[in-house]
């Protein structure tokens, strides 16, 4: 009796030992701590320049996979994690699309401050400060081609000044030589009239004798 009771045992820990063969562990899905600080990072940057108007379908993507993600947190990683993955997509697309569009109207505004310099002659009114402006404009050309949203934006905003500034001074030059001018005009007016009453007053005195 003992003897079969032992063999049963034997067989039962046998068939556990192979169950347990037959079935994988289950593999834990660690949190997707990184995804999910990059996707706020790249939220973060959308938000502070406003971007989301500039590229709305892309910005609601991505804020849905977003808070998908967010509740999935902890709960279901893989699901979490690939939500997340989604709404980092989402949010470069959104900086990129958003982004060119956003500086494209930062350079409108450099640029309509840069024509109305010129068109006042500031580069050699005031030809330093306008160099300064230029190489501001510049910089900003190249921070725009490079996607460099932070240094594009400062450049952008700094020509503009600038520029701005140079134009007015120019304004104020040229309006300086303009009133210079009158005054010199009708300062050789009155010489000219006052000369002409002179020489009547002359005639008019050698008429008399």
């Amino acid at each position: 009796m003992r003897k079969t009771v032992l063999l049963v045992l034997a067989g039962v820990a046998l068939l556990a030992a192979a169950s347990c063969k037959s079935t994988p562990p289950v593999e834990t899905v660690p949190l997707p701590e990184t995804e999910l600080a990059k996707a706020k990072e790249l939220k973060a940057k959308a938000d502070q320049y406003n971007l989301g108007p500039l590229a709305q379908a892309e910005y609601t993507a991505a804020e849905n996979a977003l808070k998908a993600g967010e509740a999935a947190y902890g709960k279901d990683n893989a699901a979490s994690k690939e939500s997340l993955d989604k709404a980092i997509s989402g949010y470069e697309a959104v900086i990129s699309k958003g982004g060119a569009a956003y500086l494209g109207g930062l350079n409108d505004k450099a640029a309509a401050a840069k024509k109305s310099a010129d068109d006042l002659k500031a580069s050699v009114a005031v030809k330093d400060d306008y160099a300064k402006a230029q190489a501001a404009y510049d910089r900003a050309l190249a921070a725009k081609s490079s996607g460099d949203l932070a240094a594009a934006t400062k450049d952008f905003e700094e020509a503009r000044t600038l520029f701005e500034a140079v134009a007015k001074t120019a304004a104020q030059k040229r309006d300086a030589a303009l009133a210079a001018n009158k005054d010199a005009a009708q300062a050789q007016t009155d010489a000219e009239a006052r000369a002409a009453e002179a020489q009547a007053a002359l005639e008019a005195e050698t008429f008399g004798q």
